[in-house]
Parts: structure tokens; C-alpha cells; sequence
């Protein structure tokens, strides 16, 4: 069969070598990939959902998969279903829960399930008078889709204030901060958490555990991700039935009997896990509607189960007694991004701010073929060199017996590697 993959970073590299694993497929297309997946799967030139709606339907492609969210909230899905085009990911409406972080929050109050306390904005000085009214430390959200970066974590109203200014006066998120939400801070234990739904039936995947701050202990602006490793360090099975029984489940459900909305795809809950008087609560940070990046890189390599027959129990809506077989052994993928670089006018502080692109990597052909190297921003360049093109530039991915033999190799084998500014922190998986 014939498989198309939507996206262009690791994540979406690390999909599209799934498929290409399965005795399934004969042909991994990815609109429109970079120059790492292009040595795994055929790239293509299709970047609106029109045109890879088109490509698909010449090419006669049986399956397609969306990596990331921007296709899926602008209406791939019902585009495709429209045309009779099999497809897997949450449709326009369900699209919401990530697209929309202040709609998202009413909704899941609405149903019940556990939120950190919060109010939305639309006026600056409104939300700026009720970090100050509330006296404890919040975090101000974008309302739309921002990279993963649209979240700011503040320890003082002074903080807050300058997260409102930045969002909703300065909008360095663009429209996506025409809205805030702002929620108390919670402290506890932040998961990831994935399932795959046919908008019925759920089934968890295993975790990983993942580094959003762009420095070492934390420290630092929020970003994509700067590494992850699987399996998760403390998530047990009575925490599984928690999470499944308290949110994922009467999320799916909520959505289909009183919103008519049957949610297809992957399931990403955002949790704060908060131990009360009365248990472990899960409090949902906020809600993605596909893989995690880097998650997926550390998560799809231990998938031992066909994907292809996980998306087709998804579309025929058999997901109920399906079960997903994993392979133990530990995973951890190390990101390298751009980072500090001198400019012709000054320097470039590096990712999450501005970074340079178009820099020479060289060393890659020079890691273990046993460890996987995942693109996010790469290209060729006239000359055939591959080069940077975005703040993620790669990742390696290791494989160890434990946590630290994989920690290991990872860091060994990155050395061998390097580019202009490159940086990757020194505290993945040392936990």
C-alpha cells in the first residue's frame, strides 16, 4: 500500500520510518519532509491541504497520516473525507482543543474534568487586574497555536504582566494571542500523556518523559522540546486508570454526546499531577490533538504493533480490543538546535529567539547506524552539503538496556556532530 505522511519536522520523520518499517507498505510519501526524511520516504512538494488533497488522490495514496497540528486545525481531515480520501486525525471541530486553548478550558469545566483554576481574556488591562487580584503566581497562555512555545510560566505579577504585554499588546504569537488564559500555577508532576481513539475507544501508548525549557535544571524559555526518553521514570498502571478514568474517557465521551464531535486520531493530554487529601488529581495543563515532538521519537521506535493496523482499527472504529505490543528496552533522543551565533549586525541569541539558518552540519554520517537521527530543520544546499533551516535542527535517538547506557551513547554520538551555534542541553535523561 501506498502511505502519505503530512509534516516536515522529527516527529514527522520519526512517522513516516514507522511506516516504512511495515511489510505493509510499499511507498512512504511526506508532504513536504525536509532533507533527513527525504533519505527515509519520497518527499513532495504539496504544502496547502488543497494540494496534498490532490496529490493524494492522483497518486492513488490508501493512507494518510497528519504529524502536525497547523493542517489538522485548518480542516485536513474534513477535506479529505469530503473527496472519500482515508485519513487519520481529529477533524475541524476536534481541532479545537488544541487550536483553541481558552475554549478548551470552558469545556473541560464543563464536563468536569480537573483544570487548574483560570479565567480567559480578550482585554489587556482586564487580565493585568486579575493576576494582580488573584495573589498567587500564574501561567498566561495564548489562546491559538504558538509552536509549543505560547505558555509562560510566571513566579510574580510583574512577570505576568510582562506575559500579557508580550502576548496580547506585542503579540509575538501573532492572533494566536488575541486571548489569554490564565491559570493558577500548579506544582506536582508534569506528564505527557498519548492514546490513540476512534472516538469510542482509547488506548494509552507508553509515556515518555520530556524537556521543555531550553536550559539545563529547567532553566529558560519554553520550547518544542529539547529531548525526551521512554519508557516514562514514575508512571504506574493505577496512574494509567486515573488519568483514563478522570480525563481521557470523559474527554472522548463529552465531545460525542454533547458536542456530536467523534474524535479520530491521537489524543495528548498536557497533566499536572497533583497529590491532594483525596489522591493523585490530573489536572489537565492543555490538550494537543497529535504525537509530541520529541515524544514520538522515543515512543514510535519502541511501537513493536503495525501502525498501519493501528490507523485502520482507528478508521473502521475496531479499537476497542486492540492491543499494542512495546519493546522495553529504553529510548532517548537528544535535540541539537541553533544557538548563539554572531550576525553581520549583532548576534543572534539562538532558539526559542531568533537563530541563524543556512549553516554547514557536518558529522552526521559519522554516528552509529544503530542509533536513529531524526530531522526537524534541515535542507540541502546547490552543492549538496546539508545545512540548517530551523531552530530544532535534529535529533539522535538513542537505544540502551537502562536509562543511562542510552543517556550515553545518545551524548557520544552527538559529539561527533556539529554545526555553527550548535547547542543541546547537558541534562537529558539524568534524572
Amino acid at each position: 500500500m501506498k502511505v502519505l505522511v503530512v509534516g516536515s519536522g522529527g516527529r514527522d520523520h520519526a512517522i513516516a520510518w514507522s511506516f516504512a518499517r511495515s511489510d505493509r507498505v510499499d511507498q512512504v510519501y511526506v508532504a513536504h519532509g525536509n532533507a533527513g526524511i527525504g533519505l527515509t520516504a519520497t518527499c513532495v512538494n504539496a504544502r496547502t491541504i488543497e494540494e496534498i488533497a490532490a496529490f493524494a488522490a492522483a497518486e492513488k495514496i490508501d493512507l494518510t497520516f497528519v504529524g502536525p497540528e497547523k493542517p489538522l486545525s485548518a480542516g485536513i481531515v474534513d477535506l479529505f473525507e469530503r473527496r472519500g480520501l482515508a485519513i487519520v486525525g481529529p477533524n475541524l471541530a476536534a481541532s479545537r482543543l488544541e487550536s483553541s486553548k481558552c475554549d478548551t478550558k470552558l469545556l473541560l469545566r464543563e464536563l468536569g474534568v480537573p483544570v487548574p483554576e483560570f479565567e480567559v481574556f480578550s482585554d489587556p488591562d482586564r487580565a493585568r487586574d486579575y493576576v494582580r487580584s488573584v495573589g498567587y503566581p500564574v501561567v498566561v497562555k495564548a489562546d491559538g497555536l504558538a509552536a509549543g512555545k505560547g505558555s509562560l510560566v510566571c513566579d510574580e505579577v510583574k512577570d505576568a504582566a510582562t506575559a500579557i504585554q508580550e502576548i496580547m499588546e506585542a503579540r509575538v504569537f501573532g492572533d494566536a494571542g488575541r486571548r489569554v488564559d490564565i491559570e493558577k500555577r500548579l506544582y506536582g508532576r508534569e506528564l505527557s500523556f498519548f492514546c490513540f481513539t476512534d472516538g469510542h475507544s482509547i488506548v494509552p501508548m507508553v509515556a515518555a518523559q520530556d524537556y521543555k525549557r531550553e536550559l539545563d535544571q529547567d532553566q529558560g524559555k519554553n520550547t518544542g522540546g529539547m529531548g525526551s526518553y521512554s519508557p516514562h521514570p514514575w508512571l504506574t498502571d493505577q496512574l494509567v486508570e486515573i488519568i483514563m478514568r478522570r480525563v481521557a474517557q470523559p474527554v472522548i465521551n463529552g465531545l460525542r454526546e454533547r458536542h456530536g464531535i467523534v474524535y479520530r486520531g491521537i489524543l495528548y493530554l498536557g497533566l499536572m499531577l497533583v497529590d491532594e487529601a483525596d489522591g493523585m488529581v490530573p489536572y489537565v495543563l492543555e490538550i494537543n490533538i497529535r504525537l509530541g515532538d520529541p515524544e514520538a521519537q522515543v515512543i514510535l521506535p519502541r511501537l513493536k504493533t503495525d501502525l498501519v493496523d493501528i490507523c485502520e482499527a482507528i478508521l473502521s472504529g475496531r479499537l476497542e480490543d486492540f492491543h499494542l505490543d512495546w519493546e522495553p528496552d529504553y529510548r532517548l533522543c537528544l535535540i541539537a538546535v541553533s544557538g548563539r551565533t554572531k550576525s553581520k549586525k549583532g548576534w543572534y541569541k539562538g532558539y526559542p529567539a531568533r537563530y541563524k539558518i543556512k549553516v554547514p552540519i557536518v558529522g552526521l554520517d559519522d554516528v552509529d547506524p544503530e542509533c536513529l537521527v531524526f530531522h526537524s530543520g534541515t535542507d540541502w544546499d546547490p552543492d549538496g552539503a546539508l545545512i540548517t533551516t530551523g531552530g530544532r535542527v535534529f535529533g539522535i535517538v538513542a537505544r540502551g538496556a537502562t536509562l543511562q547506557a542510552a543517556r550515553e551513547q545518545a551524548y557520544t554520538e552527538m559529539a561527533k556532530v556539529s554545526f555553527e551555534g550548535m547547542r543541546t542541553r547537558g541534562d537529558i535523561g539524568r534524572d
